[in-house]
């Protein structure tokens, strides 16, 4: 098991500011490029990007030299992802809630936890290659479903939910 170090930290610290200045990267400088790494609107979806790329650029970094295994990260990035969407709908849609701060909350829990897991996970090196395609379906994913997403709850905005339709709940 690696240790952790203050490369580690240094790299989440980064990481961290990252995605939070993702998140109005779009409303700042709105184009065809900006709309595939930053949240074009608020809706759970988006969201993803938030960890996705600055953590896919964090995990491609520290594992360069091979202090870090690759496998782990990388599986890592996929369930932090399905995390997110699954915390998000349950707080947003089962609960109700609409809160800021839960976002926020949301959003530092998850980013502790994706410096946290590649460290602990046991993730076999032939896994790799199985974990690189997914991650690549994923980002392929997001780049499609941004210039055309699916009609789904999971893709619409959520700080319009109360004035163009209402989310089950």
């Amino acid at each position: 098991m690696e240790r952790l170090d203050k490369q580690l930290l240094a790299c989440f610290v980064v990481t961290l500011a990252l995605g939070t200045a993702l998140h109005n990267l779009f409303n700042l400088w709105p184009s065809i490029l900006t709309e595939f790494f930053a949240p074009v609107n608020e809706s759970l979806w988006e969201h993803v990007k938030l960890i996705f790329w600055p953590y896919l650029l964090a995990g491609l970094y520290l594992t360069r030299a091979g202090k870090w295994r690759r496998a782990p990260w990388l599986l890592t990035l996929l369930l932090l992802c399905g995390l997110l969407l699954a915390a998000g709908w349950f707080l947003h849609v089962v609960l109700g809630a609409g809160a800021y701060q839960l976002d926020v909350s949301l959003y530092l829990l998850l980013m502790g936890l994706a410096f946290l897991l590649p460290v602990l996970l046991p993730v076999g090196e032939r896994w790799e290659s199985l974990l690189t395609g997914a991650v690549i379906l994923l980002a392929g994913l997001i780049i499609c479903w941004t210039i055309q997403p699916p009609n789904t709850d999971l893709f619409h905005d959520l700080s319009l939910a109360d004035t163009f339709f209402r989310l089950p709940c």
